[in-house]
């Protein structure tokens, strides 16, 4: 009893001293933890309500949010949820950029409290925050970058290799024997030369379709050379966003830009430091010394920039520290010059109705409403000075820019170039050509054979008019041309050892095709469909999973967007599954 006392004593006497500093959140978010700790939740929800946020820094700002948001998953372990979520609705109002991933733990409720699809509207704002937050739509852009690049090399990859399957034991034969019945084994050495050289130098597998499609050009038929070519021209389209992503990364990793990161983020330089900063970034670190409560510092570095250098960050700077220190004619003076650059900034015009309000002339108010009407509906609502993050398009600008202040294209052209020569593309295709051209002078006898048409034995190519009406081996000519009763059993048999021979190959490339989407389109003419299809899919599927990997290695959590992009990655190879089983013998 004694105890029950002391610790009611105890509260009553914390509510007692938080009691002046009601408008202080942080003497609310202390109400609430003593609200929770005692049971009341319905007094914890109300001083949640309560809370006001406007004069807290940015910093400020994202310990609160995460204070909530461990208040809120402390409810959503103890199932009661209508808490947790209030107060993840409470962090996402306050600063939504810093706590996208509250989304998913708010469909983790919906879908506890029985719903079964997606809640669209939070998995739209949620795609909103992550697109427009820096970090995560850079986390976003690179690899949309890595998966078009790897989705291109896997096209030409895996048309090669089906081209490979059909054409590449003729090549060997001819290459070999040449037209001879004499097996060389100097030229099959020389065949695994040209095959197997680029492991002994480079190790990787980007180069061999270039190389395979060198070996096996005079196989092709025309559809087959168009594909093969519009495929390396979407390959070298690709390389130069490549070079686009790692003009962007190399950017990210230059020492101005991590600096101005840091500046960005709230570090404080040392006036040595800071006095060689341009003057945006002076104006940046000056806000850094404003939010963490150095104002003559902050007064100090943006009058270093110069009389002549103005912009809204600066003059919105210049009107909070004025007012904060009772300078209530120079605050409206700077809030003045902000709004002549953009009359639309809501921080700022409502910093100005503050202040106005503050200066206590109503004739002066009057004044300006007229100019901006906005300034009316604001006057009723406004509490306190506004402290604004920085716009995240500053970020953008200076990694556009290389982390200069002004876009250099020589250097970006000079970079962009660069990374496009070193990606080996373009040595594959000459490599290609290179095959292409020494093959058919050094080696005439390539394309001279085809396959029999009935049981794909290989045999010498006829000429153009015989291989329009046959091209059958002498045995199945035999059998199967010439009319002779004499032979009908032997047709039979043969048609039996064709037909199981042909069963075992078309269920092999149904099988393939349950690994690579739609593969048997390729062995039926029909691989523009394949080529089109696959990338397709490629690029969906490696979006999903790569952005997936990348945000859970970052945040921890991946976006509910990225769930969706999975879902139609799953939708599209059902898709492709049924349009390659679409008339097939054994199909539908």
């Amino acid at each position: 009893m004694a105890k029950r006392i002391f610790w009611t004593a105890a509260g009553f006497f914390l509510l007692a001293s938080l009691a002046p500093a009601a408008a202080n959140p942080w003497g609310d978010l202390k109400k609430i933890y003593f609200y929770e700790a005692s049971g009341n939740l319905a007094e914890a929800r109300g001083s949640l309500e309560r809370l006001d946020t406007e004069a807290l820094t940015p910093n400020d700002k994202i310990e609160l949010v995460k204070k909530l948001v461990e208040l809120g998953d402390r409810h959503l372990q103890q199932k009661n949820d209508s808490l947790a979520e209030a107060f993840y609705r409470q962090a996402l109002k306050i600063s939504p950029l810093d706590v996208w991933p509250v989304y998913n733990k708010l469909e983790r409720i919906h879908r506890r409290n029985g719903g079964f699809f997606w809640k669209f509207s939070d998995l739209g704002r949620q795609f909103a925050l992550v697109t427009r937050g820096f970090n995560s739509s850079v986390l976003l852009l690179g690899g949309l970058f890595s998966v078009l690049m790897f989705s291109g090399l896997l096209l030409f990859f895996m048309v090669t290799v089906a081209l490979a399957i059909r054409y590449f034991k003729l090549s060997a034969h001819d290459f070999i024997l040449e037209g001879q019945n004499r097996f060389s084994m100097l030229k099959l050495l020389l065949l695994v030369l040209l095959l197997f050289w680029p492991l002994l130098i480079t190790g990787g597998w980007a180069l061999y379709p270039f190389l395979l499609c060198g070996i096996l050009w005079s196989y092709f038929n025309h559809d087959e050379r168009v594909l093969v070519k519009r495929i390396q021209v979407l390959l070298l389209a690709l390389t130069l966003l490549h070079g686009l992503g790692q003009y962007l990364e190399k950017s990210m990793l230059s020492p101005g830009f991590q600096t101005l990161q840091q500046v960005y983020a709230g570090r404080l330089y040392p006036a040595d430091a800071y006095h060689r900063f341009d003057n945006e970034m002076k104006v940046m670190q000056a806000y850094a010394y404003y939010h963490d409560g150095q104002p003559d510092v902050a007064m100090d570095i943006l009058l270093d920039t110069g009389s002549g250098y103005g912009t809204q960050l600066k003059y919105n700077l210049l009107g909070d520290i004025h007012y904060e220190k009772g300078h209530i004619a120079q605050s409206i003076q700077f809030y003045r010059q902000s709004l002549s650059l953009n009359d639309r900034n809501p921080v700022t015009l409502t910093n100005f109705t503050l202040t106005l309000l503050k200066n206590n002339d109503p004739d002066l108010f009057l004044f300006y409403s007229k100019n901006y009407p906005q300034l009316s509906g604001i006057k009723d609502k406004v509490a306190a000075l506004q402290k604004a993050r920085l716009p995240e398009r500053i970020l953008w600008q200076r990694l556009l820019n290389f982390s200069w202040k002004r876009f250099h294209p020589w250097h970006f052209l000079e970079v962009v170039a660069g990374e496009f020569l070193r990606f080996p593309v373009l040595l594959a295709l000459l490599a290609m050509a290179a095959y292409i051209v020494l093959l058919r002078r050094f080696v005439p006898s390539l394309g001279q054979s085809i396959f029999c048409s009935k049981c794909a034995k290989i045999i010498r190519k006829m000429s153009i008019e015989q291989a329009q009406s046959h091209a059958l081996c002498e045995e199945c000519y035999q059998l199967f041309l010439i009319k002779d009763p004499i032979f009908l059993e032997a047709k039979l048999l043969k048609e039996k050892e064709i037909g199981r021979q042909a069963g075992r190959k078309h269920l092999l490339q149904l099988a393939l095709s349950l690994v690579v989407p739609g593969f048997i389109l390729d062995f039926r003419g029909r691989g523009k469909l394949f080529a089109s299809l696959f990338f397709l899919f490629s690029v969906v599927f490696g979006l999903f999973l790569v952005n997936t990997m990348n945000f859970k290695g970052v945040f921890g959590v991946a976006p509910m967007f990225l769930n969706l992009i999975g879902l139609v990655a799953v939708a599209l190879y059902l898709v492709i599954t049924m349009i390659s089983l679409r008339g097939a013998s054994d199909g539908f």
